[in-house]
């Protein structure tokens, strides 16, 4: 196990009982699906990177006492999900889901699909 996947470790050990189950849904999603991403602690937050230099991008996720937190820098995205959401939020680069809609984690697994899948389409055009 890699140093910084015992200090994510860690540190979903400091949350709540709810705040660690919704980080672990999204953490193990992560882990699961996306394992050649690296996945670091940044601003206090899991976070997993997706580039480097002026292309880099990263989705990370945080937890609040009422709500559920996503961020990245891929506003198109963001935008969306801030059309599909009951309460997004007014941050520019994340948006919220209650605690209260688990339903809407579904939404995020498929905006996380869309950022990594827009990501690699842009490296790829780069490439060409």
């Amino acid at each position: 196990m890699s140093k910084t996947r015992n200090e994510v470790d860690a540190y979903l050990l400091t949350l709540s009982p709810t705040e660690q189950e919704w980080m672990n849904f999204f953490i193990n999603y992560m882990r699961e699906k996306h394992s050649d991403l690296e996945e670091v602690i940044s601003f206090q937050m899991p976070t997993y990177k997706l580039g480097s230099g002026k292309q880099r991008n990263y989705i990370a996720f945080s937890p609040a006492k009422n709500h559920f937190s996503m961020h990245t820098m891929d506003f198109a995205v963001i935008d969306i999900l801030k059309e599909k959401l009951s309460h997004p939020g007014k941050g520019k680069g994340c948006v919220n889901v209650r605690y209260t809609c688990p339903d809407e984690r579904l939404i995020l697994l498929e905006a996380i699909e869309a950022v990594i899948d827009r990501k690699k389409t842009l490296q790829n055009n780069c490439l060409s």
